[in-house]
């Protein structure tokens, strides 16, 4: 999809702009353009115009040339790990396996600030001797 096609698309599905908008249920963090190369080759799917709006793929292409814009997602596991003691809240009612999740995210992410602190405390022991 062209940058063109996404924003048109993106103003007919809000045209006030006050929407979130996510990619997989996942936040946007940042938009940057990159060589099409980068971390992997783009994926181009190879579209006939005349069957849409109804499924239009014919072919497909992987693509190590040219720029890609990447839209990168941050998401609340991700926030959580940097931060175990992030305020994170769930609505009333919701399937009990977000908390279980989140009780999770925190577990690991307290575990990766201990291992850290031990990492930091023992360089600073090497740096006495």
């Amino acid at each position: 999809m062209k940058t063109r096609e996404l924003i048109r698309l993106l103003q007919e599905a809000d045209p006030s702009g006050e929407e979130q908008v996510v990619v997989g249920n996942e936040p946007i963090l940042d938009v940057d353009r990159l060589p099409a190369y980068y971390d992997g080759l783009m994926q181009v799917l190879i579209e006939d115009e005349s069957k849409k709006p109804y499924y239009a793929v014919i072919g497909a292409a992987f693509v190590n040339t040219g720029t890609k814009i990447t839209i990168m997602t941050h998401s609340i596991e991700w926030a959580v790990l940097e931060n175990p003691d992030l305020p994170v809240t769930i609505p009333a009612g919701s399937i009990p396996d977000y908390q279980k999740r989140l009780d999770k995210w925190r577990a690991d992410g307290r575990r990766v600030e201990d291992h850290a602190q031990l990492i930091q405390q023992r360089k600073l022991e090497e740096e006495k001797e």
